[in-house]
């Protein structure tokens, strides 16, 4: 059985109408057709503090093209995608959104891998009349609701309630929160402060650093002496979060620690080492899949995609890598469904999405949520363990 019919067996498991990657599309191998290719532009965080992020981002696109292509393409085209890295910084992204925009002239946008990026971007897909679909999960994406942005990740608000869930089955009513004044950091701040007023869970403690700092040890040090503090909470991307699990570690604090769920990533306990250990962080199942039940969709989803990741790439995707292969399934379907290229018909067709698979999680869209999730369908609360991910007891 080849990779297509695996694919569309496993997206007729799981009951939906709209099939999961290049075959859960309802592709067809044809003969190739001398048509002009539809342009997919994207920007991605590959190299820079988001790059754990972006780089696996990066390559689950490119892998999923060129699988939508070997498929025969879309509308009878194939596909070209148009990639560029905005290094983790703000204002490329705005330039490489721009010549996207102006010079590529591209039909539709996924990016950036950061929501600060994405966020600047966003000025520039809504001027042009260009869908977005972001690779980054800040609540501020999506609320208010932008007419041309659209997000794969999670929000920051599920990852909150997969948290504060977990916390309140441990007995933990009062946090600390350790987070990033900027970007992801500062936007997934408010929204945790607000959610925990949902669980009863009082936030004792509020403590932020700049970007670019490489030491917290002395917000850990206040917060480790407060005797109230049951447990810390870490907000923030990139590879900040490894050093606060560092200087936590130095310091010998046995709180609990949480991270946001852009750490369900290998490469975080990479860089945090042995100090990641025990560290809990929510994240998609498929991070997990093959922990999860023999005969499972989402494991066999899961084990499928990891399976071609790891033959091309030689390494098993993380959490961001699920979110390329989802943006090309998200992005793919709606040029099918529209039948077009015309961004605009694009994006009506993105908010159509209604119950499509993915990998990382299963997509409804609507006018009044651009999240692409209506409720937590795939988000598990995850533990460090000699340096892999465990679903947590």
């Amino acid at each position: 059985m080849n990779l297509l019919e695996s694919l569309t067996k496993l997206a007729k498991r799981a009951g939906s109408a709209s099939l999961v990657v290049v075959a859960a599309l309802g592709f067809i191998a044809m003969p190739a057709i001398a048509k002009d290719p539809i342009r997919i532009g994207a920007v991605t965080s590959a190299t820079g503090p988001g790059s754990f992020l972006g780089d696996p981002g990066s390559k689950a696109l490119k892998l999923m093209i060129e699988q939508v292509n070997q498929q025969g393409g879309v509308l009878g085209r194939q596909l070209e995608l148009v990639l560029y890295d905005d290094a983790s910084n703000p204002e490329r992204a705005r330039s490489m959104m721009q010549r996207l925009l102006t010079q590529d002239r591209v039909s539709v946008v996924i990016g950036s891998s950061l929501t600060a990026n994405s966020m600047v971007m966003e000025t520039l897909a809504a001027r042009h009349g260009v869908p977005q679909v972001a690779l980054a999960g800040g609540g501020v994406l999506t609320n208010p609701v932008k007419k041309w942005l659209f997000t794969i990740p999670e929000s920051d608000v599920i990852a909150a309630h997969v948290s504060y869930e977990g916390m309140k089955k441990s007995g933990i009513s009062k946090i600390a929160l350790l987070s990033s004044a900027a970007g992801v950091g500062r936007a997934s701040r408010e929204t945790y402060i607000e959610q925990a007023k949902k669980y009863n869970i009082e936030v004792v403690m509020d403590e932020t650093y700049a970007a670019g700092d490489s030491d917290m040890s002395a917000q850990l040090t206040r917060i480790r002496g407060n005797r109230d503090v049951q447990a810390i909470v870490n907000l923030d991307a990139g590879n900040q979060p490894a050093i606060v699990a560092r200087n936590y570690a130095a310091l010998g604090i046995k709180l609990p620690l949480y991270t946001l769920h852009s750490q369900a990533a290998a490469e975080f306990p990479e860089l945090a080492g042995r100090a990641s250990e025990g560290i809990r962080v929510p994240g998609p199942a498929m991070v997990v899949a093959e922990q999860l039940p023999q005969g499972s969709k989402v494991r066999d989803m899961g084990m499928t995609f990891r399976s071609l990741y790891q033959k091309r790439y030689g390494r098993v995707p993380n959490m961001h890598a699920g979110y390329g292969h989802d943006a090309v399934t998200v992005v793919v379907d709606a040029i099918r469904r529209a039948g077009s290229t015309d961004p605009a018909a694009i994006r009506d067709a993105i908010e159509q999405t209604r119950d499509l698979v993915g990998v990382t999680s299963t997509f409804t869209y609507g006018p009044n949520s651009h999240g692409g999730i209506f409720k937590n369908r795939g988000m598990r609360l995850l533990e460090i363990r000699d340096g892999g991910f465990v679903l947590a007891d």
